[in-house]
């Protein structure tokens, strides 16, 4: 992190580089912890800022914690030889009926991009 000036809002006291800033966030009623950000912290009141790299960072982890209001579980079946899963009707009506999709993984998850 470069030297910048940088006044904290709270008391006008020049705040320090930190390494060990820590974050209490509420995500759809439920409290996650991100620790290991970087940013400035005031000497006096202990008022904290993170830089754009932990600002992003933390992002990140919280959207990990994020639901969909509404889930459908599906079962898979096997068809033709192939697993297959079906479209729920309220997506499908939602979407238009669109035919085509593109899929990918994204951990244990699979995306689908409909168009």
């Amino acid at each position: 992190m470069t030297e910048k000036e940088i006044k904290c809002v709270m008391c006008a006291a020049q705040t320090e580089e930190a390494k060990d800033i820590v974050i209490t966030s509420t995500v759809q009623g439920r409290e996650i912890v991100i620790t290991g950000l970087t940013g400035t912290r005031c000497p006096e009141c202990g008022e904290q800022y993170v830089d754009a790299e932990s600002s992003k960072k933390a992002l990140e982890i919280a959207n990990k914690f994020r639901r969909p209001a509404i889930v459908f579980k599906r079962k898979v079946t096997v068809s033709g030889g192939r697993r297959v899963i079906g479209i729920p009707e309220e997506i499908d009506r939602a979407l238009g009926k669109k035919e085509n999709v593109d899929l990918w993984l994204e951990g244990n998850k699979i995306v689908a991009e409909v168009y």
